[in-house]
């Protein structure tokens, strides 16, 4: 079963994810076993240069054609909220270069969804939207509803599938739009499979 948000190469392939720029070498070195995506985590956001990495990011997805963006996002938690504003810089500029290579860009969203959102529906009016993923996604059914209105998909792990809300969270999102992830625990895919299986009644 392919892994569709991860950090560590995962033996049925998948989404690996990369963290900061020193990983994006790494990450171009497991294609094709596993399907590269470039970009900063909003945790080290604060650390790049939002110009730099523009530039880069195009050069990458451009010598790799087949490979996406992310991880990008926001996440408002007490720990990191003190750079959002960086974290949004560099959300629009992976945003952007997903949309003008036609990318997929995976999204991670801490105390922040609501925000993101409405990122999506302002790239959405303006024409600049592109293909996203909800990695973790553990947001209400109204907000999976328009989300999925712009066309994005979500990931869940075990932790967000063993949560009270799971069942109420993920039996009514289609099962097109909803795959498993380990997060870098390649080891948890054969529970999470058969746990997202139980919640949404299918053989996934």
């Amino acid at each position: 079963m392919k892994d569709y948000h991860t950090h560590t190469p995962a033996p049925g392939g998948g989404f690996l994810c990369s963290v900061t720029r020193a990983d994006w070498e790494s990450v171009a070195a497991a294609a094709p076993a596993m399907d590269s995506c470039f970009g900063i985590h909003p945790w080290h956001a604060h650390t790049a240069d939002a110009a730099e990495i523009a530039f880069e990011l195009d050069d990458w997805l451009t010598r790799h054609p087949a490979a996406g963006v992310g991880e990008t996002g926001l996440d408002a938690s007490p720990a990191h909220a003190a750079t959002l504003e960086a974290q949004r810089l560099l959300l629009h500029v992976h945003l952007g270069a997903a949309f003008r290579h036609e990318r997929m860009a995976h999204l991670h969203g801490v105390h922040a969804w609501a925000e993101l959102l409405e990122i999506l529906r302002q790239r959405e009016r303006a024409g600049t939207l592109p293909r996203v993923l909800l990695h973790a996604w553990n947001g209400s059914h109204e907000m999976a509803r328009e989300f999925i209105r712009l066309g994005a998909v979500f990931s869940v792990g075990l932790r967000e599938l063993s949560s009270p809300k799971a069942a109420e969270r993920y039996a009514r999102i289609p099962a097109n739009r909803l795959f498993p992830e380990t997060d870098g625990h390649p080891e948890n895919m054969g529970r999470t499979v058969a746990l997202l299986g139980l919640i949404r009644g299918d053989l996934v």
